[in-house]
């Protein structure tokens, strides 16, 4: 049954992205702050936790950073 599962998800996978690429999750702030370094998170709640990091250091009122995912050549 594992098995169906996992062949189920990985040809709805397969449909979706191609074989060699990867999502990555960025963000992006209006006041022209963003993700740096090469890639990205592979877990969009990494990206998340990065933007409301930048949010936090910028102080009170500042907007929360746009999270948004790109898909990209596997290594």
């Amino acid at each position: 049954m594992i098995e169906k599962i996992l062949r189920a998800l990985g040809g709805a996978r397969s449909d979706r992205v191609g074989r060699n690429t990867r999502t990555l999750y960025h963000w992006r702030c209006s006041c022209g702050g963003h993700s740096r370094g090469p890639g990205g998170w592979l877990i969009p709640a990494d990206a998340e936790y990065a933007a409301q990091r930048h949010q936090w250091n910028k102080g009170v009122g500042h907007q929360m950073p746009e999270v948004y995912s790109t898909e990209e050549e596997a290594l």
